[in-house]
């Protein structure tokens, strides 16, 4: 389908023609996998089109109040009031050492809970 832009549905009798985007993602490293035999290099070969490194969050600390004033005002948004993050939140979220992925930040210390509050308006 990557290739051919092309699939037939298992039972099915004719070709269905799609324009598709795959974004993938990993922490493993792709090339050497293929190396060792546990990836096909025409699949590495095709998911490689345009690679973006993103480095853990635990490297780039910088980035936590914006992503954390980002989250919030669509949490915000949702719940149609306004909320802010407390300076020593940040504190903390800053020097917590971020040890896996970002669905992982839902298992931080009950402090995550108490750093948010409402906004006054």
């Amino acid at each position: 389908m990557l290739q051919e832009g092309e699939f037939e549905r298992v039972g099915g009798s004719r070709d269905i023609k799609v324009d598709v985007r795959i974004i993938a993602a990993t922490h493993r490293d792709l090339e050497a996998a293929v190396d060792s035999g546990d990836s096909r290099e025409d699949l590495l070969y095709r998911l490689n089109v345009m690679p973006l490194n993103l480095p853990p969050l635990r490297e780039r600390l910088e980035d936590i109040p914006d992503i954390c004033r980002h989250l919030l005002l669509k949490i915000g948004d949702v719940q149609k009031r306004r909320l802010i993050i407390a300076d020593a939140a940040l504190r903390c979220l800053a020097r917590y050492d971020w040890p896996g992925q970002c669905a992982r930040t839902g298992k931080l210390p009950g402090a995550r809970r108490r750093a948010f509050r409402e906004r006054p308006d």
